[in-house]
């Protein structure tokens, strides 16, 4: 991580994005959580990106990712939730009955720049998202 380099400019473009599973269903779990986790990750490396902190909750994914400059949020997001709905419904058929529609994923995701005075803060915030969800819960 860290500043990147290309032809004509040097930037630092980080994204804390977070999207869930149509209707908030809670499927990210067991084999469903490992395997999205390998795809997003694969995702970032073939699109040389950087996965800062990842963290995949039974009913949403926080995602920190560093991108290079000429790569849009959105397009991002459609590489990432494109791909991965695809792929998460041909390895674990069950998941398509539960959606009924052609995406595993509901429209829509919340996506933030992150800046380097804040980032330590929001990669804590990703990594303790089990303890932070737990909390809620009592």
């Amino acid at each position: 991580m860290g500043l990147k380099k290309y032809n004509h400019s040097v930037g630092e473009y980080i994204y804390h994005f977070t999207f869930i599973p149509k209707y908030r269903k809670r499927r990210l779990v067991g084999k469903i959580k490992e395997r999205l986790a390998g795809m997003i990750k694969f995702c970032a490396q073939i699109n040389e990106w950087e996965v800062v902190e990842l963290s995949i909750e039974p009913d949403h994914v926080h995602l920190l990712i560093q991108t290079n400059t000429d790569d849009s949020p959105s397009t991002i997001m459609q590489a990432i939730k494109g791909g991965t709905s695809k792929k998460l419904r041909e390895m674990f058929p069950s998941l398509a009955e539960s959606t009924w529609l052609k995406s595993f994923w509901a429209d829509g995701y919340y996506g933030s720049t992150v800046g380097t005075k804040e980032l330590e803060k929001v990669k804590e915030y990703v990594r303790n998202q089990k303890e932070h969800h737990a909390k809620e819960e009592r």
